[in-house]
């Protein structure tokens, strides 16, 4: 199913895209741990008027796992691995149309179904690698530092993460189908993901939104097993994978 000289391909054209989207991540997973220390002390000493505001100072300042949940998992994690996810779906058909070499690649000895799971599985690699990677370096920096963090669970929770941004990525391959440039495609499923996040604004419909999910508050805050949203992500991203290579198998070139 997957052509290694075309996943290899993939993997060139992308480089760019991933080198900028994982060094924003690392960036942040190294700093973030580091200024530890500073950030609690600092919160400490405000006297913040709005209780709401107070009682999320306090879980932060409760223990290094709620700062690290709170400022990756629940915040910089998901939202860059949105930015990452579109960036890097954005082209997946869309960049071969705007290019000319759509005609070309559908050409070669290999079924359109290959071609679209090649380059799919191509960024969803990357994709892993800027979540989980970063997650990794997170880990690391916190361990060197001496942090007590539940380092099962803050990996495990950014495996959900991850499980959202992989719906993004596939959603976002679904526009680049539709469109016959990136950008076009890019801005199409960013307006569509941003639709997508308003039941999170509200308390009630929250949990049905893709982003509440990423941040994995079920599990990490109330201790829910993940393995039902798990599951229903693996079969909403099969569902989005059928589309998008329904759309690209009949797409003329």
């Amino acid at each position: 199913m997957i052509n290694l000289a075309l996943f290899g391909k993939e993997l060139r054209e992308n480089r760019v895209k991933f080198y900028l989207c994982f060094l924003a991540l690392a960036v942040l997973a190294v700093l973030l741990p580091l200024i530890y220390g500073p950030t609690r002390d600092f919160l400490s000493k405000i006297i913040f008027l709005d209780e709401s505001i107070r009682r999320g100072i306090d879980f932060i300042g409760a223990s290094y796992n709620n700062y690290a949940w709170s400022q990756w998992t629940a915040k910089n994690l998901p939202q860059l691995a949105t930015l990452a996810a579109i960036v890097l779906g954005m082209g997946v058909i869309a960049g071969e149309i705007s290019y000319g070499t759509a005609l070309f690649l559908a050409s070669k000895p290999i079924t359109r179904r290959e071609i679209y799971t090649t380059k799919a599985a191509a960024g969803l690699f990357l994709l892993a690698l800027c979540v989980l990677g970063s997650t990794l370096l997170f880990v690391l920096v916190s361990a060197w530092k001496g942090f007590a963090l539940d380092y099962g669970a803050f990996i495990l929770s950014a495996v959900i993460t991850y499980a959202g941004a992989v719906l993004i990525y596939l959603g976002t391959a679904f526009f680049s189908g539709l469109f016959s440039e990136p950008v076009k495609a890019g801005v199409a499923a960013a307006l569509f993901w941003l639709a997508a996040s308003v039941p999170g604004y509200f308390p009630n419909a929250a949990p049905f939104s893709l982003f509440y999910q990423m941040k994995a508050v079920s599990y990490w805050v109330y201790g829910q097993n993940p393995i039902v949203p798990l599951g229903l992500s693996l079969v909403i991203a099969g569902l989005l994978y059928e589309a998008g290579v329904w759309l690209w198998s009949r797409r003329e070139l």
